[in-house]
């Protein structure tokens, strides 16, 4: 009797649990996630105070959460992947993070209402089920005045569409050639389940629908295969949290 399927948020966390190993290495200096921490910083200077309070929603191994924390910030990181975290409690050294496990189908964050002044969302919302309901939860945990910072993948840029034309050749590859080349079934298994790939607007609207407002972005960052936003919680935060 053949195994049942694993659900979409279980495939998600096989496959980070499986590139856990090599993932500090994209951070390294000629790594491909090597501008993530610059852009993150620039899209929330002005907006956060030294000692913010931070979610790093999907923290990975931990680089954005460990630099944030080195800045001052009090940073809590979540993810689904259990390698992930493990990796990056490994490298807290000085126990600055506060790292917490949820559940691949998680559908409430387990933090309280307003606990945060930021939340970073570094390509996650691709992955999860319901974007919406994701963004909604972002919003419930932020302080008003807070403010969120994401990526996702941008649909329009030509990166993605190298993307499409994989998939669509794939579906017409035996399975066992597939197999047989690690690097390409890897590289499927991601593009499976990254289903979330929507135009701006999309992601502007369910951010709305959340009361998330858009704070605008540098023009600079609209042409990238992963788009970044930054939404604000309207309000203004209580003095001396």
């Amino acid at each position: 009797m053949a195994e049942p399927l694993a659900s979409h948020p279980d495939q998600v966390r096989q496959l980070f649990d499986a590139k856990a190993p090599t993932w500090s290495a994209k951070y390294s200096p000629d790594g491909r996630l090597t501008g993530r921490l610059a852009r993150f910083a620039a899209a929330l200077d002005g907006h956060v105070q030294p000692a913010a309070r931070v979610l790093d929603l999907g923290c990975g191994t931990g680089e954005l959460a460990l630099a944030a924390a080195a800045a001052g910030m009090r940073v809590t990181a979540c993810d689904i992947s259990a390698e992930m975290l493990r990796r990056a409690a490994d490298s807290d050294i000085r126990g600055a993070v506060q790292w917490v496990q949820l559940e691949p189908g998680w559908r409430e964050l387990p933090f309280g209402t307003e606990g945060f002044d930021v939340v970073v969302a570094a390509s996650i919302l691709e992955y999860v089920d319901d974007p919406s309901e994701v963004l909604g939860e972002c919003a419930r945990v932020l302080r008003p005045g807070g403010v969120m910072v994401c990526t996702v993948p941008d649909p329009l840029h030509p990166a993605r569409w190298l993307e499409w034309l994989v998939s669509m050749v794939a579906r017409g590859l035996p399975a066992r050639l597939i197999r047989h080349v690690p690097r390409l079934e890897g590289y499927l298994g991601y593009l499976h389940v990254s289903r979330q790939r929507h135009a701006a607007r999309w992601w502007s609207s369910a951010a709305d629908d959340t009361g998330l407002q858009p704070i605008p972005m540098p023009a600079k960052e609209r042409h990238a295969p992963l788009r970044l936003f930054t939404f604000r919680r309207p309000g203004h935060a209580p003095q001396d949290r």
